[in-house]
């Protein structure tokens, strides 16, 4: 339950699920294993996997959620060979050039043939909903995997009118801001990673790792143009992350205080556990992304 890289969406509108209404709704998605033929499925899956009974778990007026994905692995190198070896084959008993059509046909075969023998993967995805201040929050560090999942809310939902939160932002002009002046908004604090780039088409990297970013190395960077694209923060001594240009949230990690404040919940009360865990994470991020909205300021007046 403790997100680890966020990747985060604001409602336009006012929403509101009831428990049984947005369970039903999921159970329209619910996650199948591959078929035969199948090369990957995706759908939802209990929450709380074998400690709960729902798809979507409820708490404190947010909505956990977890999408399940299963892969058939076939590499690309072993099916080109096959059908390298196939085409070789006819060329050479036929005595005729194979032109791409038959190609594809031939690779279309030997994926029906080798697909029930292939070995599955299985991957989860968690997000939730902030009803409250509408928030929907993707634990991923992938916007592609994000909107995979969202697709899949959206189509169980049938509608999820949702933006992604920071899109409006310049955050290059943030980060490089606060770095540059090494000053943050309320409650947050610089850490010591960052990564700055060039603002031509060059490209240009820094990347700065357990360093003192007040130093006069990375001063002279910045007095020569560099932009800040990744920089580290703290907040309130309670959360530690790296803010990225794009709006990605990445390296979430909790301090240790944080953490033990649900160490005497039993290990055997694994649901119990689970549930207060979630209350834990969540109310802080939200608190987190509410403060960091705050200190960037409304996009609309930028």
């Amino acid at each position: 339950m403790w997100f680890s890289n966020l990747i985060c969406y604001r409602f336009k509108q006012d929403v509101s699920y009831t428990q049984e209404e947005f369970e039903k709704a999921l159970e329209q998605d619910v996650f199948r294993p591959c078929g035969s033929q199948d090369l990957s499925t995706f759908g939802w899956t209990k929450a709380f996997g074998k400690h709960g009974d729902s798809l979507a778990h409820f708490s404190q007026k947010s909505i956990l959620v977890c999408a399940k994905r299963e892969e058939k692995v076939l590499p690309a190198s072993v099916v080109n060979e096959m059908v390298a070896e196939k085409v070789d084959q006819i060329e050479a008993e036929e005595n005729r050039p194979v032109k791409k059509k038959e190609k594809d046909e031939l690779k279309e075969n030997i994926l029906t043939t080798l697909l029930p023998q292939a070995f599955k993967k299985s991957s989860l995805q968690f997000a939730f909903i902030d009803q409250e201040n509408g928030w929907v929050v993707v634990n991923s560090g992938s916007f592609n995997k994000a909107e995979e999942l969202l697709a899949l809310l959206r189509k169980s939902l049938g509608t999820l009118p949702v933006v992604p939160a920071f899109a409006n932002y310049d955050l290059d002009v943030f980060l490089t801001d606060w770095l540059t002046n090494f000053s943050t908004p309320e409650n947050f604090a610089i850490g010591f990673d960052a990564e700055l780039e060039e603002a031509d088409d060059s490209g240009a990297q820094v990347k700065l790792k357990g360093h003192d970013l007040s130093c006069d190395e990375v001063k002279s960077h910045l007095e020569n143009g560099k932009r800040v694209t990744k920089l580290a923060l703290d907040w309130q001594e309670r959360l530690k992350f790296m803010l990225q240009n794009d709006g990605s949230i990445k390296r979430l990690s909790y301090s240790e205080t944080l953490k033990e404040e649900n160490a005497d919940i039993p290990k055997e009360d694994m649901a119990v556990k689970l549930d207060a865990d979630f209350i834990l994470a969540s109310e802080e991020i939200k608190l987190l992304l509410e403060e960091l909205t705050a200190g960037l300021g409304d996009a609309d007046d930028l």
